[in-house]
């Protein structure tokens, strides 16, 4: 199941010996040295966090949503538009940025059914952490996410308390 999850949260763009690499150090984060200073940890939290560090890769992070936008257009060979604002000149929020940037992903990458922004906790910092996974995807990395007691959800439904100030 975490091969399956991994794989989906990395777009399917992994070589085999990669993504199996990935899948036994996230596995094996009780022995991760880079992980002990997580004080009695739950096999869940372990895993949380070691899914973190070691899909860094492929994740936006920041504190800023601006900054994470900034690095979710450079994933695209087309940049994004620049970060929205209001008439007034205000900057979106990031719940209205969200909902702003969700149909623009939906359309990119349509030979895989466009693109979808996931957002994942970490219990280490107040960063923001954002993944950009297919589309049609979405649904099963959330199933297995349950199952393995992971906290990772959509962008347009947060619940996480996932601070990203502007």
């Amino acid at each position: 199941m975490l091969r399956e999850l991994v794989d989906l949260l990395t777009c399917r763009e992994l070589e085999p010996e990669e993504l199996q690499s990935l899948v036994a150090a996230i596995d094996g984060a009780a022995e991760d040295p880079d992980l002990d200073w997580i004080v009695d940890p739950s096999s869940e939290e372990l895993m949380q966090n070691a899914l973190v560090f070691k899909l860094m890769d492929h994740i936006a992070v920041g504190d800023k949503i601006d900054e994470v936008h900034e690095q979710i257009s450079d994933f695209f060979a087309e940049p994004l538009a620049d970060f929205p604002r209001h008439t007034d000149g205000r900057w979106f929020l990031p719940d209205e940025y969200f909902a702003w940037l969700d149909p623009l992903l939906a359309e990119r990458g349509a030979d895989g059914g466009g693109y979808e922004l996931l957002l994942l906790e970490d219990t280490f910092s107040e960063n923001l952490h954002a993944l950009l996974v297919w589309r049609k995807d979405s649904a099963r990395v959330l199933q297995i996410a349950t199952e393995l007691a992971l906290r990772i959800e959509r962008s347009t439904q947060r619940s996480l308390g996932l601070r990203a100030i502007m």
